[in-house]
């Protein structure tokens, strides 16, 4: 099936320069000045690169390109056709830059340089396996097996999906600090785990902050199946999306947020929970047979 993605805003042939040069300067993916392509529609200019890594790239624009806090990202602006992905505009306004940019991928299927074990220097490769289909997999379950990324991030969006075997329970743990002996307690969590084998009360169920706030109904695959997640961490608020749908949306600091926090006996005792503005971001491994795959990250604006 062939589609194509209009954009509002044109993209000029300086404009297309320059995202040339930053698929360059940004990217440590494979893709070359010589595979990318910019040329002429009738009016239209088309950009287009290889879609064999192209998932890992997003657009950004912007009207002043030496103003590095004016871009802004353009979600989802490009189009799959005959093996490439593409960004057309039509030439109405000349003052409009674009760019690409390359997610920072966590685990690709084969590495695990940007994870550790918490509170070490080294990844727990007995308590994970890659899989032969480039899995990230949980072997036992055990607090000492928690991972979290080698470096620390403020305001993001992160992406992954996962999946579960019967009983499986699993988490993301967000703006993490080494404080404390676990991770849990210094930071928010994104609760993953498969609802069908336990009787659990809603703010512990899939897609939820873990003892603070139950998701919105919505879909979760049974196990088995793969679930796509994303959580958005933007200066104070916090957005969790499971299969396309927002199930929880709160901010941080706020006195209602607070609240929740004050009444929960398992938050409750730690000072600093859910007070950094730049932490890790941990994986947790509570059980086996917890899959995870295509984990990746972008920085983005505070709000």
């Amino acid at each position: 099936m062939k589609r194509k993605t209009e954009l509002k805003n044109p993209l000029n042939l300086i404009s297309a320069v320059w995202l040339c040069a930053e698929v360059l300067a940004f990217t440590s993916h494979a893709v070359l000045a010589t595979e990318l392509r910019a040329h002429l529609e009738g009016s239209n200019l088309v950009m287009s690169w290889p879609t064999n890594t192209s998932d890992d790239f997003y657009v950004e624009t912007t009207t002043n390109p030496t103003d590095l806090a004016g871009w802004t990202i353009v979600t989802n602006a490009a189009s799959q056709l005959d093996g490439l992905y593409f960004v057309t505009n039509s030439p109405a306004d000349s003052a409009r830059f674009y760019r690409l940019r390359a997610w920072e991928v966590l685990f690709n299927g084969s590495s695990t340089s940007a994870l550790r074990g918490y509170r070490s220097t080294s990844f727990p490769g007995s308590e994970w396996t890659i899989t032969a289909n480039g899995e990230l997999k949980t072997v036992s379950g055990s607090p000492q097996g928690h991972i979290i990324t080698t470096n620390q991030f403020t305001d993001f969006e992160l992406v992954w999906e996962w999946k579960t075997g019967a009983g499986g329970n699993s988490g993301v743990i967000y703006r993490v600090t080494e404080f404390y002996d676990a991770a849990w307690k210094s930071g928010p969590e994104y609760q993953l785990i498969d609802d069908s084998g336990y009787a659990l009360p809603t703010d512990q169920s899939s897609g939820a902050v873990w003892g603070l706030i139950p998701p919105t109904t919505g879909p979760l695959l049974a196990a088995g199946q793969w679930n796509q997640c994303r959580l958005l961490v933007q200066s104070n608020h916090v957005e969790h999306w499971l299969n396309g749908r927002l199930r929880v949306s709160y901010e941080l600091n706020s006195s209602a947020f607070g609240l929740l926090v004050a009444g929960s006996p398992s938050f409750s005792p730690y000072a600093q929970f859910a007070k950094a503005r730049t932490g890790y971001i941990a994986f947790q491994n509570w059980t086996p047979e917890v899959w995870f795959r295509n984990i990746k990250i972008r920085r983005v604006l505070p709000r």
